[in-house]
């Protein structure tokens, strides 16, 4: 025998309402992990850019300190440096150079070293530069 077909539909009652809401679970799930996902990306992203600016600072402070070293009126002096940086890409940012000189058989070497810091707090980022050089 066969049932017809109004005993079937009764059986099926709520079967469609309870898959929306299974779909719709998962869809909720999905986009939450995905959030997840992205925010952790931006975190790490922003820390990145912060690492760079802290070696663009320090590289900054390691050529101005070698500039001032070298320049021919300062008469090579060795000195200690701490300056806030206020160029486009670099504010909040700021450099400690400081040098040592070492002669070997009558030669100077002079080993300048440069620490850049950008950001404040648990969002920021420190790098270090070493150069050496000879007059």
């Amino acid at each position: 025998m066969r049932r017809d077909r109004s005993s079937l539909a009764k059986y099926e009652t709520g079967l469609g309402l309870i898959s929306a809401i299974f779909v719709i679970v998962i869809i909720a799930l999905l986009v939450a992990a995905m959030s997840k996902v992205m925010t952790i990306g931006q975190g790490y992203r922003s820390q990145e850019a912060l690492a760079t600016r802290a070696l663009l600072a320090a590289q900054t402070g390691a050529e101005l300190h070698l500039s001032e070293l070298l320049h021919p009126d300062n008469g090579n002096s060795c000195a200690n440096t701490t300056r806030t940086l206020t160029v486009d890409g670099l504010q909040d940012c700021n450099y400690q150079a400081s040098c040592a000189v070492i002669t070997i058989s009558g030669q100077n070497f002079y080993t300048i070293n440069s620490v850049g810091r950008c950001g404040s707090g648990v969002d920021s980022a420190t790098r270090t530069v070493k150069v050496r050089v000879t007059d």
